[in-house]
């Protein structure tokens, strides 16, 4: 039995260290980021981290305290400064800290003696706004916006983790809507080193499902430093260039990560996210139904405007038919009576025009062919006149070619050629010369 170890109860071991963390490790300056503070009324409580450039992965963490006197301490000594400022998270600083352990959990923790002020400048934020930059210069920080979310976006890719509070939160809400949602999910890991890798093969999963309307990431609350996962260039890249609408609900944190900045819609919580889809179908049914509405009362207003109208030409035709009735019968009456008289008039017109025709063919033939007998002597007289041998027996004569063609210009005629010249009673020829 007295070679029976030593052994010790926890809190004496624990308390032993904490003495040893005190007597040995001396008080030391040490910088990082603040990932996260918590303010528990009497004691103030920070996360400080560090980080590689270019990844917005934590290397390490230290968790910190101090007593809610000091921290007021430090908050008065940053706002006498030149250039004052305040501690939040995504800041750089540089802390005096001295070695600690809380017994209780057996957590090791630092404990926050003073701030160096010259070290103030957030590493994260540095890193974030680099990022921004690359992604604004590039045009891509509202590329997905510029995608047109459906008036009724039922068909939903989800990424998520599985079997989450973000998954079921959004999900109930999505069924207790009353709309036919159909989601499509696609679990990944939402916080850690595999949160990029994982929430990028879920991307590519979705964009090759057929038909989707939008994809919506969502994720639960949680600390600064798991929520900076989301500030993943590559995912960012990926939202932004995904031709379906991205809505983003990650955490409850009032500042968005860099992939909400690049999504098409950021919200604030699943269950929000949830109900940005819900309200849009909303809108498109309450729309519908205002159009529906409209459209009856218009087919209503038309139909008793028509009924009026035919009313109106009812009424028209009856009156109308009356009086064209009414005098459609004087008209006939008239007709009736003008017939009546009209054959006795006629036939005796037509015997006058029967005798006046008979008078003119009698007398008229006769007339007609002295006329012509006389137009006829006219011009008998007239060719007799015209005749050559009555010319020639006036004494004219008139000379000829050999061929008997009539000369009447003298420069017709040339040396030798021989020339008939006829009289009333003969005729002589001659040579020219």
């Amino acid at each position: 039995m007295d070679d029976a170890p030593r052994t010790f109860p926890v809190s004496k071991y624990l308390t032993s260290i904490k003495r040893l963390l005190e007597s040995k490790v001396p008080d030391v300056w040490v910088h990082g980021v603040i990932s996260q503070i918590s303010d528990r009324g009497r004691v103030i409580y920070l996360n400080i981290a560090e980080f590689e450039e270019g990844n917005v992965k934590p290397v390490a963490a230290l968790p910190l305290y101090l007593f809610a006197f000091e921290y007021t301490r430090l908050i008065s000594k940053l706002s006498e400064l030149p250039a004052p400022f305040s501690l939040k998270e995504g800041l750089k600083v540089n802390l005096l800290v001295k070695a600690d352990i809380y017994v209780p959990y057996g957590k090791l923790q630092a404990h926050v003696l003073d701030i160096d002020p010259a070290f103030t400048i957030g590493e994260l934020a540095l890193t974030r706004q680099a990022i921004l930059k690359r992604l604004r210069d590039e045009g891509l920080l509202r590329r997905n916006a510029e995608n047109i979310l459906a008036d009724v976006p039922l068909r939903v890719g989800l990424i998520t983790g599985e079997s989450t509070a973000a998954y079921k939160d959004f999900t109930t809400t999505l069924e207790s809507s009353g709309y036919a949602f159909r989601v499509t999910a696609a679990f990944a890991k939402m916080q850690g080193n595999e949160t990029e890798t994982t929430v990028l093969a879920a991307i590519g999963k979705l964009k090759a499902e057929r038909g989707l309307d939008v994809i919506c990431i969502v994720r639960g609350g949680g600390s600064k430093t798991d929520l900076n996962f989301f500030d993943s260039e590559a995912l960012c890249r990926a939202v932004a260039l995904c031709d379906i609408p991205v809505l983003t609900g990650i955490g409850h944190e009032i500042d968005q990560s860099l992939l909400d900045l690049t999504a098409y819609e950021a919200c604030i919580t699943p269950t929000d996210c949830a109900k940005r889809l819900i309200h849009q179908v909303e809108l498109t049914w309450n729309k519908t139904q205002t159009l529906a509405t409209g459209i009856a009362s218009g087919v209503r207003l038309r139909i008793a405007r028509a009924g009026e109208s035919l009313e109106r030409i009812r009424g028209g035709l009856i009156r109308g038919v009356s009086s064209r009735t009414v005098k459609e019968r004087g008209r006939l009456d008239g007709a009736q009576k003008e017939l009546s008289k009209s054959p006795f008039r006629l036939l005796k017109e037509e015997q006058g025009r029967i005798d006046r025709d008979r008078d003119g063919l009698t007398i008229g033939a006769q007339k007609i062919l002295t006329l012509e007998k006389s137009r006829f002597a006219l011009v008998e007289e007239r060719v007799k006149t015209a005749d050559p041998k009555r010319i020639l027996a006036k004494g004219y004569s008139f000379t000829t070619g050999k061929s008997g063609k009539p000369l009447r210009n003298a420069h017709e005629v040339h040396l030798g050629d021989v020339l008939v010249t006829r009289f009333a009673d003969g005729q002589v020829e001659s040579v020219a010369k």
